[in-house]
């Protein structure tokens, strides 16, 4: 497996892992921006669960401020969600973790069971190869596809500056070119944030206004992924939608 720069690898594996069966990894304890009860829950129309790393979780910032809560900002009202991103986790983590925290979440009386999972930086950081990271986000699409649920992934941005650790960058690549020519065999849509004029690969200088290091966005940075996704699963969620809403 490739090296990474020690930097970037200790940036991007910040954080606690945490797993299924209880501490620190449990939803109720690190579910960032929106606490439920299961009761709450079942009885919402639409439930949309955002799972990944710390790009999901909001590393940093306050719950408010983070992709997921930015996003739900902007989508109707009949939607209920809940945030499984955890600092520091990988696709393996994701795939541990999701059968004990977000396929019990899925409801047949609901309109829209959507699950919006991102995940990979830590992954390459890690030293996995662009394809091993690809396989494991495919596992984890197929699996939650399976369950029921509707599936959005998204591709990885570059790092700030894009060519701050060569291998990563080339790996990253790899990882995206991959998603773009199979997603559609296991998720419902793309978000390809790596084709965004302020994030993505033809980003110039001003991209740095939307980081606070050399990975992780600040407020404004996940605005800019907050819009991407939202206008994604928008024909999604408008399909779904209850009569008059």
């Amino acid at each position: 497996m490739p090296a990474i720069g020690a930097a970037t690898g200790a940036l991007l594996l910040a954080g606690l892992l945490a797993g299924c069966g209880g501490g620190p990894g449990q939803a109720t304890e690190l579910s960032t921006g929106w606490p439920r009860s299961a009761s709450a829950l079942s009885r919402a129309e639409g439930l949309i669960v955002f799972d990944g790393d710390s790009l999901t979780e909001g590393y940093m910032l306050a719950p408010s401020r983070s992709y997921p809560a930015q996003t739900m900002a902007v989508l109707p009202g009949w939607l209920a969600s809940e945030n499984f991103g955890i600092s520091g986790q990988t696709w393996p983590d994701l795939l541990t973790d999701v059968t004990c925290e977000v396929d019990p979440l899925y409801s047949a009386e609901r309109r829209l069971n959507l699950v919006v999972v991102w995940a990979g930086a830590n992954d390459l950081a890690a030293g996995y190869s662009a394809r091993e990271v690809y396989e494991n986000a495919r596992r984890y699409c197929e699996g939650r596809k399976r369950r029921g649920f509707t599936v959005v992934t998204l591709t990885m941005y570059p790092l700030q500056p894009r060519d701050l650790d060569a291998v990563y960058e080339a790996q990253r690549r790899v990882y995206n070119a991959l998603l773009r020519e199979h997603w559609r065999e296991f998720a419902e849509a793309l978000v390809d944030v790596s084709a965004d004029e302020r994030l993505g690969d033809a980003s110039g200088a001003q991209r740095a206004q939307y980081f606070i290091d050399v990975v992780h966005l600040n407020e404004k940075g996940y605005g800019v992924i907050a819009d991407c996704v939202a206008d994604a699963i928008r024909p999604i969620i408008e399909r779904a939608a209850p009569a008059g809403k």
